[in-house]
């Protein structure tokens, strides 16, 4: 007679391969393995491709309108439609770069960034990248732009400006400054155009009705616009002012101070964006 018994705290499954396995601790998982954190020029490359789609529809209507304007001049009549290149035909596409950001950051006013603190770059320098990849895109628009100029001075008999080689520069560094200044404008208001709509309104209002009035407060804002170290200078290298031959110290000094400051206002709009 069998009077073997099983033992009743004995498991049914614990067969001896399987022993000692449910003891053994898995090892933690770290939340930076299953989501890795890109790197910067991951990044950046990311970015770049994202605002490129973004610019893509405005790009087009910029690019029929140069068409049209090229057209037009062509057509004309040889001697009544020469077209100079200089960099003061660079100062309407550097205003162009004010109003960049808006269309970098279209469709995400500051109350529709929440999404930023779920990525897996930081708030802060998924803002920097991003404009980072804006700006990229407005110099190669610069590019583009004085390539366009020069191929259709070429073919008009156009002439080319006899300037310093440093002021061909100045549009570009103007592009900068004012894109950083409206990309600070961008990430802290839901309304950026309304504020550069209201600034420009002010800007005519005081030089109009005010002038006679108050100028110590006329002169000290016109001398941020047109003064000796004002935005002008840094969009031109002076090269507009008849009276004043261009001056690279000048221009310089008043580059480095305008690209300090709109710098440091971006990077702290960058940090401190509202989200409502």
């Amino acid at each position: 007679m069998n009077t073997t018994t099983a033992d009743a705290a004995a498991s049914t499954f614990a067969l001896p391969e399987n022993l000692g396995l449910a003891t053994v601790e898995p090892p933690p998982l770290e939340g930076r393995a299953l989501n890795p954190v890109p790197g910067w020029m991951e990044v950046l490359r990311e970015q770049f491709s994202s605002v490129g789609l973004a610019l893509k529809r405005e790009a087009m209507v910029v690019a029929g309108f140069l068409g049209l304007f090229s057209a037009v001049a062509l057509l004309q009549q040889p001697g009544r439609s020469e077209v100079p290149l200089s960099p003061t035909m660079g100062i309407a596409a550097a205003l162009a770069a004010l109003l960049l950001p808006m269309v970098v950051w279209k469709g995400e006013d500051p109350a529709r960034r929440g999404y930023h603190h779920a990525m897996p770059v930081e708030h802060g320098p998924h803002a920097i990248a991003r404009g980072v990849a804006g700006w990229a895109w407005a110099m190669a628009g610069m590019t583009a732009f004085f390539a366009w100029i020069g191929l259709l001075s070429v073919a008009t008999g156009g002439s080319v400006a006899d300037v310093e080689p440093w002021q061909w520069v100045a549009p570009f560094a103007g592009a900068t400054v004012l894109y950083l200044f409206g990309s600070a404008l961008t990430l802290v208001s839901p309304r950026p155009w309304k504020w550069l709509g209201l600034g420009a309104i002010g800007y005519i209002f005081l030089n109009t009705v005010f002038r006679w009035r108050t100028p110590p407060l006329v002169e000290a804002v016109n001398s941020l616009i047109s003064g000796y170290y004002g935005l002008s200078t840094v969009l031109t290298g002076l090269v507009h002012h008849e009276y004043r031959p261009p001056d690279l110290g000048a221009w310089l000094i008043s580059t480095s101070a305008w690209l300090f400051m709109a710098l440091t206002l971006f990077l702290w709009a960058s940090y401190r964006q509202p989200e409502k």
